[in-house]
């Protein structure tokens, strides 16, 4: 993992010229929209480790309706974009970001969707580094919501934010090798249910992929204001 060397304006980036603060604010309401997406997603999935499968089932029924309310936050975001008198390079980076940004709700959803759908049986001994994994998948998109949202405030903490993506995203690979050994080196577990495992596993890890690729986005975009 690494972070790409920019330099970074010091002043916060102006991409509208109208209805600035309206748009800022939807974006401010979509990054937030995130944050509780990734919580729940955190909290279903552990509800699942522990059996509780009303807690799964709610939890993953209140995640889909978080997800239709960004879903419908972000076409609103995107259209007073094209709406409105931008720069075209401000406006096509920043409609970029919002796509990019769009994937971490969608495999947040469906991962969860699958678990239901297949009812994988987990191992006691992966409870716990699936934990931090999920653990580390939320900080890593939490320091990215900061990130994004400090293209309006503070382009000084864009780095600091990015580089903390970068390390957390790196805290789940460390998490991710570990399950994948403890599936594979398994004897008790058929070949069928070690890629089942796999698949959940590497598809957990993608979301803070997804994460640190999106938060590179961010430091591109800010970088360009210094141009």
């Amino acid at each position: 993992n690494h972070t790409i060397a920019y330099l970074i304006p010091m002043n916060p980036i102006s991409f509208f010229l109208k209805k600035q603060y309206e748009i800022e604010e939807k974006i401010h309401r979509l990054l937030k929209y995130l944050q509780d997406m990734v919580l729940l997603h955190q909290k279903a999935f552990e509800a699942y480790l522990e059996k509780r499968w009303d807690v799964f089932e709610n939890t993953q029924q209140e995640l889909g309706r978080l997800e239709k309310e960004l879903d419908l936050l972000g076409h609103q975001i995107q259209m007073s974009l094209l709406r409105e008198s931008l720069m075209p390079d401000s406006r096509d980076d920043l409609l970029k970001l919002l796509t990019k940004l769009d994937q971490i709700p969608s495999r947040l959803k469906h991962l969860l969707a699958d678990i239901g759908l297949e009812k994988p049986v987990i191992p006691e001994e992966h409870d716990n580094p699936i934990r931090k994994l999920l653990f580390h998948t939320r900080e890593a998109v939490d320091a990215l919501a900061h990130a994004v949202d400090s293209l309006f405030s503070d382009l000084r903490s864009i780095r600091q934010f990015v580089e903390e993506t970068a390390r957390q995203e790196s805290e789940v690979d460390r998490y991710e090798r570990e399950l994948l050994q403890l599936i594979f080196n398994n004897q008790e577990l058929d070949l069928g249910r070690q890629y089942q495992l796999k698949y959940i596993v590497k598809e957990l890890g993608g979301i803070s992929n997804l994460a640190e690729d999106v938060a590179d986005a961010v430091l591109i975009i800010a970088s360009k204001q210094s141009s």
